[in-house]
């Protein structure tokens, strides 16, 4: 067996002890070297704060009353104008019937009042031709007195008829200015009485239809807290409707890392659901105007000297593709991380926003008619009587 020389020993226990310390150099530059990338070269903003918003569509019950029916419950699809359900209405029919009765002998006593001052006129003008023709007559008399052709008494008779007919004249005019005061400047339709049984009606007539609910937008019926034969009061909570297809993600970016952040700038989004199989494609749509700290229950109050910085968080919202979304749903409330790519951050404007309120989930027409109906039933009435 050869015996290493002592030299040989030497040297390469020294070559060893030189490959050591060049490759923990190496290790120490490339270590400082990515360090710096990730800290002050990399263009992407990264963090797992961030989760799946959209709009969640509470469902109130809009008058009190015993719910009867309930047409959907949890994880069930609903369309806009889709039946959710119903309370009782026997209370709500009696007000609305008393409400119509009421409002047909509002019509029929202003019809009646209007009756009254057409006969009060006529009245007035039977007078005023009476006292006409009775001044008339005491004009002949007095011509024909001198003569002895009309006694002194016949014209002492008609001056005192002329006397009590111009008192029963302003009689009835003071009688036909009280009837005009509740029907002058207006028609049966536009009296004050009318109008106001008409209005009581309407109230009547949508609150006896509003017994029923129907969903305003597209979605998913989620957290049904009702139930048949339970006594629920005006604005309770019910339910929700979660709209799928507009969803997006809000962000909480550490305020250390905003500072490149512009609305339009390009977003890898990767949900915990799907792991690395799916990644949704998106962009910065908005950032809020504040640290979500700001609408917290306790917001700080720096101003008293006990001050203990903490680095906040400001929410910025992400656009999400309707496409992908349909490849893989997501639900909000789901958890994602999200990369920001910001190397184009200085040809883009910080405070812009592309959020907008064009969405289907935004607005519903489930309200436009009932005016429109109340007034036509009101009407009929008017009509009817």
């Amino acid at each position: 067996m050869a015996v290493m020389k002592p030299n040989t020993v030497i040297r390469s226990k020294t070559r060893h002890h030189r490959l050591r310390s060049v490759l923990s150099l190496t290790v120490i530059v490339l270590t400082a070297l990515f360090s710096w990338w990730y800290l002050f070269l990399r263009t992407e903003v990264e963090t797992d704060d961030a989760y799946v918003s959209g709009n969640i569509v509470p469902i109130r019950a809009l008058v009190p009353g015993i719910v009867s029916r309930i047409g959907v419950d949890d994880s069930m699809p609903v369309r806009a104008g889709q039946w959710l359900l119903d309370e009782e209405r026997n209370v709500s029919k009696t007000r609305l019937d008393k409400a119509g009765a009421d409002l047909a002998e509002a019509v029929r006593r202003t019809k009646s009042l209007f009756a009254q001052v057409a006969g009060q006129e006529a009245e007035v003008a039977a007078l005023s031709a009476s006292r006409k023709k009775l001044v008339a007559d005491i004009d002949r008399y007095m011509k024909a007195e001198p003569s002895g052709a009309v006694s002194s008494q016949q014209v002492s008779d008609t001056q005192a008829e002329i006397a009590v007919m111009s008192d029963k004249i302003a009689a009835g005019k003071a009688l036909l200015k009280k009837a005009s005061a509740f029907v002058s400047g207006t028609s049966v339709e536009s009296n004050p009485q009318v109008l106001q049984a008409r209005a009581e009606y309407v109230a009547s007539y949508i609150a006896y239809h509003r017994a029923s609910l129907f969903s305003p937008v597209n979605g998913y019926a989620a957290d049904r807290r009702v139930q048949a034969g339970e006594m629920v009061k005006a604005g309770q909570y019910l339910m929700s409707v979660v709209p799928l297809d507009e969803l997006w993600v809000t962000a909480n970016l550490k305020e250390t890392k905003i500072a490149r952040v512009r609305t339009g700038e390009e977003v890898e989004i990767r949900a915990h659901a799907y792991g690395s199989d799916a990644v949704f494609h998106g962009k910065v749509i908005g950032m809020d105007p504040s640290g979500g700290s700001t609408f917290s229950l306790f917001p700080p109050n720096n101003a008293t000297g006990n001050y203990i910085h903490i680095v906040e968080r400001v929410p910025v919202r992400i656009s999400l593709s309707k496409s992908e979304l349909q490849r893989h749903p997501l639900r909000p409330g789901m958890s994602v991380t999200v990369s920001i790519e910001t190397r184009n951050y200085p040809s883009l404007r910080s405070l812009a926003t592309d959020i907008n309120t064009n969405g289907k989930s935004y607005s519903t027409g489930l309200y436009d008619n009932e005016m429109k109906e109340a007034q036509s039933s009101a009407q009929q009435i008017i009509r009817e009587n």
